[in-house]
């Protein structure tokens, strides 16, 4: 048997964050689990004791530690704006302050003022914790959470509840499609938030079942140990803190995007988003003299170079085909307004914004068949299982004559499968209340741990 104190300086958290032989041993299936009922056991025990409820104001804590230093405009980065937006808004639950905080791997986490200037988490205020208060890990913070883990098993003991965003297990799902770095980080990150996390937030039921199968799977975990809650997402890009600023040329750009037959792609330029095949199967139609034009809104991203290097020198560039590598969010929106449907072509997802989006402007879509999107049982959105470029060439003439022969939709955003960022912040935060009092109490300073070797 291995004996590990409950100390600031031995323990699980602190063996892990320094990369010793020995965190190794520890940390495998068996020792995760028997760690975690041993937390989760103090925590009923503790529970318990109604000496120590709180009634002062409490705080939820937004962790926004990657996004207050960059905003790189992905999927994700548009679910926290919005929340937080949301958040420190109208939708701020009562009895709780909403306080915006970040950390990096060296420094704790500090409040810092955000929305606004760059945060630096040095000069930032430092965090009193007290019974009650709720942690949300919003952002993915791959590689701060598992740096600062014994600071929030020190919040866990000081009664409050951690809870974290899960946005999806792609990068073990399918570990080809990114850096070895960031499957490293992200199976860290994991480790971390199956020791700590008092509730999983998953932005679908497909991330939600995958997120608990992992669990049983890597740690031998019970079914649903982890309570897992699902939120909906937002379609309304104007209610997630969106971007102002056109690009030069940009009207000349719209003249052409507004003809007829334009179709869209949103999404960041990696390998798993499809780009690769669309461009093929638009290269198809273009030498069958079809006058089909593909817009493609979406940063540079990783493993996409020659992807890269195939747009800058394309023949069509900027006459039938477009390429927006930095657009606002005010220039997305002109653009989903001037397009004739969306095209999602992922290969996988852990929900898929566009989608939302563009049924919300009342835009047709023609998305890949993975089950994620099936959960939007919307009539207006067409799926293709076709790999090959041809064959997707076929099956874009088919949807753009379909779609063309009909009126456009008109926006749904009432409908019950489109959710505003109102009711995504809604079901968030009745999703923490329903396990903050279960986490409302410390836990105590020192506690001794027994974990197999």
């Amino acid at each position: 048997m291995i004996r590990i104190m409950w100390l600031e300086k031995i323990t699980p958290y602190y063996l892990f964050q320094r990369g010793l032989a020995s965190a190794h041993a520890i940390f495998d299936a068996r020792c995760i689990a028997k760690t975690r009922r041993k937390l989760q056991n103090i925590k009923k025990n503790n529970n318990n004791d109604k000496a120590f409820i709180n009634t002062a104001q409490k705080q939820l804590l937004v962790d926004v530690s990657i996004i207050c230093q960059n905003d790189a405009q992905t999927g994700i980065q548009r679910v926290v704006r919005a929340l937080v937006s949301q958040l420190l808004g109208n939708q701020a639950p009562d009895g709780y302050i909403v306080r915006t905080v970040a950390a990096s791997r060296k420094s704790p986490y500090r409040i810092i003022d955000w929305p606004g200037q760059q945060a630096t988490v040095t000069a930032a205020r430092k965090i009193s914790i007290r019974p009650g208060d709720i942690f949300l890990g919003l952002d993915l913070c791959t590689r701060i959470v598992p740096a600062q883990q014994k600071q929030l098993a020190q919040w866990q003991r000081s009664g409050a509840s951690l809870n974290f965003m899960v946005y999806d297990l792609l990068p073990l799902q399918h570990p080809q499609w990114f850096t070895e770095k960031t499957v490293a980080y992200f199976q860290r990150w994991l480790r971390s938030l199956a020791v700590l996390a008092d509730q999983i937030i998953c932005i679908s039921p497909q991330v939600a079942r995958d997120f608990n199968d992992y669990t049983i799977d890597r740690y031998r975990f019970p079914d649903h140990w982890i309570p897992i809650q699902t939120i909906p997402m937002g379609h309304d890009i104007a209610s997630s803190q969106p971007s102002f600023g056109l690009p030069q040329d940009f009207e000349q750009t719209l003249e052409k995007i507004r003809q007829p037959n334009t179709i869209l792609m949103v999404g960041t330029l990696e390998p798993r988003k499809g780009h690769e095949q669309v461009l093929s199967a638009f290269d198809h139609l273009w030498q069958s003299d079809k006058d089909y034009r593909l817009v493609i809104v979406g940063r540079p991203g990783w493993k996409t170079e020659a992807l890269q290097e195939r747009l800058k020198t394309h023949a069509e560039l900027d006459q039938r085909l477009f390429w927006l590598d930095d657009a606002s969010d005010e220039a997305l929106d002109l653009i989903y307004h001037a397009c004739a449907g969306v095209l999602i072509a992922s290969w996988a997802e852990g929900f898929g914004l566009p989608l939302i989006e563009a049924l919300g402007y009342g835009r047709p879509v023609l998305a890949r068949d993975l089950p994620v999107f099936h959960e939007q049982q919307n009539p207006n959105i067409t799926f293709f299982k076709t790999e090959k470029p041809i064959h997707l060439a076929h099956v874009v003439q088919d949807w753009i004559t379909k779609i063309s022969e009909q009126n456009r939709m008109p926006p749904s955003v009432d409908s019950t499968s489109q959710k505003a960022w109102t009711d995504s912040s809604k079901a968030l935060w009745e999703a923490l209340r329903k396990h903050t009092d279960k986490t409302s109490v410390p836990m105590p300073n020192t506690h001794e741990l027994q974990v197999a070797s």
